[in-house]
């Protein structure tokens, strides 16, 4: 049987990190690969917002830094809690390769795919592979390709086609699609593969300039719905131009850290 964590994956939380391990920027790394990973900081807001998650997302993956101040009873205690009744829950830990007996520990109490993650010191390259590897195992990544997010009321494209000047809503995108919709028409008969040069874009406040090509449109209660990929020259392959991918990744990620946070704090 298929579920739902098959095709959509699993949300990531990395727990007390330690920045010279698992920086920031690994969040925007993981997004760019279709994963969807958040860090929840140490301190004495970490165990609620633990709760918190595993209450709004049980079939998400925890990584706790298990050289961190467990802020308590202790790191195995925790663990233990969260997931007793949690059976879709991912555990795992991570810590300095030095301190291998800290894995050692925790051998009985983690999830056999999250485990226990061995992170050097100064290897950047190594410690996003290694967590990689263990996201692959928990099916992090599911079947999607590709972060959607969904934008503010101010996202827009407007372009020209076929003589008329066109400015409709942008729904929610990704690193490769958007979605758009229109009240007024059916984008003037506009068809499947048909190409817009220089379509300018803006995505909660971002703005960039790109070839589209249009790959989907339906007619739904009077809206008009329509799906474009960006297409790159010189070859109109798709995505974006090198210089713009990491522009919108970065913005992705944004809106969907913004968005977690909105809801861990409600």
């Amino acid at each position: 049987m298929i579920n739902n964590t098959d095709i959509f994956g699993r949300k990531v939380f990395f727990i007390a990190t330690n920045d010279t391990l698992v920086p920031p920027s690994y969040m925007e790394d993981f997004c760019t690969l279709g994963y969807e990973s958040h860090i929840i900081p140490g301190g004495s807001r970490m165990r609620s917002d633990v709760a918190a998650i595993v209450q709004q997302f049980p079939d998400s993956i925890l990584l706790f830094n298990v050289d961190a101040d467990d802020g308590g009873s202790g790191w195995t205690t925790l663990i233990r809690d969260i997931r007793q009744g949690h059976d879709n829950l991912l555990v795992g830990v991570v810590f300095k390769a030095e301190n291998s007996q800290s894995g050692n520990r925790y051998e009985n109490d983690v999830s056999s795919r999250a485990g226990c993650i061995a992170l050097s010191s100064g290897d950047k390259d190594g410690n996003f592979q290694a967590l990689k590897a263990a996201l692959d195992r928990c099916g992090a990544k599911g079947r999607r390709n590709s972060i959607r997010a969904l934008c503010d009321s101010s996202s827009r494209i407007s372009f020209s086609f076929n003589g008329y000047e066109k400015s409709e809503k942008v729904e929610d995108v990704n690193i490769t699609h958007f979605r758009c919709t229109s009240a007024t028409d059916d984008f003037h008969g506009m068809k499947i593969y048909d190409k817009i040069r220089g379509a300018h874009l803006t995505i909660n406040g971002l703005e960039f300039k790109s070839d589209i090509v249009l790959i989907m449109k339906r007619i739904k209660e009077g809206i008009s719905t329509a799906i474009f990929m960006f297409i790159r020259k010189p070859d109109d392959g798709p995505g974006l131009e090198p210089e713009l991918e990491p522009q919108l990744n970065k913005k992705i990620y944004q809106i969907t850290s913004q968005e977690f946070t909105a809801l861990l704090h409600r």
